[in-house]
């Protein structure tokens, strides 16, 4: 019994450390700033079907964290979400923002598959 325990735990930490690495913070001098151009829905993954965390509204400014193949940007909402780290932490919104195009490249391109996993790896 306590050998199974064990092991589940070396799992799950093997697996939250696959996904941590997913998503490498690139090296720049500056963050890469968004902000927003009207109020923005703020999802807990960025899917439309996802659950609502919030709004954001018109003019507020965020730091982009992670960016999906298909316009959603991932960012820090600034609240203590308990056993959230990495992706799991981040709310994402899609894409309606002034961003500086070459600043987005710099950003980690993640998949909403990866977002769940890191999700599930946090025991959310």
């Amino acid at each position: 019994m306590k050998t199974q325990y064990y092991f589940l735990i070396a799992v799950a930490l093997i697996a939250v450390g696959i996904v941590l690495t997913a998503c490498t913070p690139p090296v720049s001098s500056e963050p890469c700033m968004f902000t927003l151009n009207d109020s923005a829905t703020a999802y807990r993954l960025p899917d439309n079907t996802s659950d609502v965390f919030g709004t954001a509204s018109s003019g507020e400014t965020f730091e982009a964290l992670a960016r999906t193949a298909d316009g959603w940007l991932g960012f820090d909402p600034g609240v203590a979400q308990a056993g959230n780290i990495g992706l799991a932490h981040h709310r994402w919104i899609k894409l309606n923002a002034t961003v500086s195009p070459s600043c987005l490249e710099s950003v980690c391109l993640v998949t909403l598959e990866e977002v769940e996993a890191d999700v599930a790896a946090s025991g959310g």
